[in-house]
Parts: C-alpha cells; structure tokens; sequence
C-alpha cells in the first residue's frame, strides 16, 4: 500500500486526520460507528489502487489490509456448508486474491474469476465488480458472490445475498462502498485444473483485435480471455476448455501449471515501476461495452491513439470479454450491461508528475474516451481516473438509481462515507 496520503494514481495527497486499523484498533461495527459520530469524512482502503482518490480521505481512513498469509483463525478463509451443494469460501475482505489463491490451493480449489493481478484485496475488487480471464465463461467477481455482510454508519451488520437485503446486495457490490463496510464474503469455487492449455494469437492493430472478440465469445472451445497491447504488440491469449481439439488451431498450443500464479507474477514485473516509484501519475481507466457501442468507442480511441498525449502516455491496452450467468443480478452502480457478452477495454496510461502537459492531455483523452463510453451505452469501472459530471452519472445510472442510493445512504449513516467514490462529486 501506499503511504495513506496517497494511492495508485497519485494524482492528489490528502492526508487523513486519523487511521484505524480494522480489527487491531476496534471491530468494524465500532469503527463505523465511531468514525460517523465524528461528523468526518470516512474512507475504507485496501491496498490502495484507486486511481482518483477514491480511497483517500482528509477524516478517518479505515484500514481494511490483512497480513498477506493469512494464518490466525479469525482471519483465515474457512469453507462453508451450502444447502445446495456448491462448494463456498467465506472470505474475509481485506485478505488478498493472492493469499486466497494460496490457501485454496491446498485444497484443490480455486475461484472462476480472478484478477490477472492477485496483490489486491477482496474486498477492494468486489466493490468495483471485478473481471479478469474467466469472465469469458463466468461473467465478474460479483457474480460469484453467495452473500455478504456489511456494516453501517450505525455500527450495525446486514446479511445480505440475492434472497436476504437484496437491495443492499445489489448496491454494495460494484457499488465502492456506498451503503457500507464490506466485511466478509462468501464465494463459489470451482475445482483447480492441473494444468491450462494457452495459446496466443497476433493481431496487426486494435481493428483487427477487437473485430476478433465476438469470434471469441462464441467459440466454445475458449475458457479464458484477455487481449493486450503492450506498445510492441498486439495479441490475443486464449485459455482452451479440457475439449478442445487443438488440431484447429493454427497457432501453438502451450501447457502450463499453475497459470493463475503465473499470470500475476508476469503482471507484477511490469507494475512493479508504476507501484513503487512515486514519481509518476497513473491514469487509469476501464470501460464497458455491448457489441452495439463497441465500434464507436473503438474508433474514438483510435483516434485518440494518434492523434493526443495519450499516445505518449499509454502504457498498455487490455481488453476482456464478459459472459455473464444467467439470471444475472441488477447490480446497480457496477459496470454491467443488459447486453449477454460485454466487452472491457482498460486504457492503462502514466505520466511524469512534473510533466503537466502529459497529465492534462492524458486526462484530457480520458474524459472524451468517458463521453464516448456514455455516448455508447457502457459504464466505467469506478477505481479509474474519471471525471464524473453530474450529467454524466445520470447517463450512466439514471436519475432514480441515484435517488435511492443517496436515501438509502442517509437512512444507514453513510452520507460522509466513501464520499470520493465517483472521483469526487457526490451525485
């Protein structure tokens, strides 16, 4: 994590007047409602990776980090018993991807979704909705949500799943903590594979990518996704389902054991410079789109690509496709479409702090890239550096949404918590 006056992007310092260790300086139901009887500003924080000050805050910073091996009882995972057969972790939130995988793997098991990067924590990624590879077959992080509890300004714990508080299921998850302290989830697993067959295809440009992402979704012999550019190439990675006859393909097939680990470890040599070197704003952003809006984003951000400070900036492009299981959830603030496959393209960018110039074109980029996003019909993923206009959050989740989640927030004593989580405005 990054010192508390700061996070991913540091694009500001605010410095909190006072922090709190969840669990070390008092239980979440005492801190919750010891920080809203302050009359402060109140941010939860993770491991920080917010890119526009969405985890910061000049009141009570909440610090929700847990040790990376997670070995003391009370903050181990623990399996689940379900009425249905599922196979459930309870998880605590502030414990990371990484360490879950870890300990999941002792027995075999794994999540259906994860982060190409495992060094963030659970409940960070849930409370933005969560994607990575097997978002192709599974949809978000969130969809593989059994229930949650969650704490209020109150001080007081709500169970809640699609059956129990389902509308504050539905506004907690994805939602970056509107309507409370996420505390403890409990998640499907799948059984871990011994092995992933991989193959990598190449691409001449972003055309020519992402006229390939429909072909990928429908083909059923892909288990996983992401497309890349990384400044020297462009490239699709495909996981193969155990059917796959790979006689099919024309490119070649690798076999690789422990993919998952090996995808984080190749992710965190090249975030390592941007993670650890203060000296650089991170301009990051993720988008959603429907196949319908997706051509028009696309061409918006070929244009950009040629013509701004983006192209100086960018550090990578990443693209995913998402299937969502079926009945999916409304989620209400996460970025979700009505659309069967949706498509996320993240626009990764960084720039010398000292370089105003850079940032204020980047940015610049950013904004007409989120105009076009809402042009289209997508949503954002709400970490990134954005910034949300009025107008623009009213197109992205309509006027009533907004309503509710601004009563909902008053009946639960959250109106000074989380106040940054649209970059800044409160709708």
């Amino acid at each position: 994590m990054q010192t508390p006056d700061t996070d991913f992007g540091r694009s500001l310092r605010l410095v909190p007047h006072t922090v709190r260790r969840v669990g070390q300086d008092g239980t979440p139901q005492e801190l919750m409602r010891t920080a809203a009887a302050s009359g402060q500003d109140t941010a939860v924080r993770g491991n920080g990776r917010s890119c526009n000050t969405q985890t910061l805050t000049a009141g009570t910073l909440l610090d929700d980090r847990l040790p990376h091996h997670a070995t003391a009882t009370a903050t181990e995972p623990r399996f689940v018993d379900s009425p249905a057969g599922e196979h459930l972790v309870e998880v605590p939130t502030g414990l990371t991807w990484l360490a879950l995988e870890h300990w999941l793997a002792g027995h075999g098991r794994t999540v259906p979704v994860l982060p190409g990067y495992l060094d963030l924590t659970v409940g960070g990624t849930l409370s933005i909705g969560g994607f990575g590879l097997g978002s192709l077959r599974h949809g978000l992080q969130i969809d593989q949500v059994h229930r949650i509890e969650l704490v209020d300004g109150h001080g007081r714990t709500h169970t809640c799943s699609r059956q129990e508080n389902p509308e504050l299921f539905r506004h907690a998850l994805g939602g970056l903590g509107q309507v409370g302290h996420l505390t403890t989830a409990v998640l499907r697993t799948t059984a871990r594979p011994a092995h992933t067959r991989v193959t990598r295809i190449p691409h001449t440009g972003l055309a020519d990518l992402t006229a390939h992402l429909p072909r990928v979704a429908a083909d059923p012999n892909a288990a996983g996704y992401f497309g890349m550019c990384d400044r020297q190439s462009w490239y699709s990675q495909i996981s193969l389902t155990p059917e796959a006859d790979e006689s099919t393909l024309t490119t070649p097939v690798l076999t690789l054991p422990d993919y998952t680990d090996l995808l984080h470890g190749e992710v965190a040599g090249h975030l390592a410079p941007l993670l650890h070197t203060p000296t650089h704003a991170n301009l990051w952003a993720d988008y959603v789109l429907d196949e319908t809006g997706l051509p028009a984003f696309t061409a918006t951000l070929e244009h950009l690509l040629a013509d701004s400070a983006l192209a100086e900036s960018l550090i990578s492009l990443y693209f995913l496709i998402v299937r969502r299981p079926r009945p999916a959830t409304p989620f209400v603030l996460a970025p979700v479409l009505e659309a069967p496959v949706q498509y996320g393209i993240g626009v990764f960018a960084s720039a010398p702090l000292t370089d105003t110039p850079a940032i204020t074109g980047t940015r610049r980029a950013q904004n007409r890239l989120l105009h076009a996003c809402a042009r289209t019909g997508g949503r954002p993923y709400l970490y990134g550096a954005h910034t949300l206009t009025q107008d623009l959050l009213h197109t992205f989740y309509g006027t009533p949404a907004l309503t509710r989640l601004e009563e909902l927030r008053t009946e639960l004593a959250l109106t000074r918590f989380n106040p940054r989580a649209f970059g800044g405005p409160r709708p």
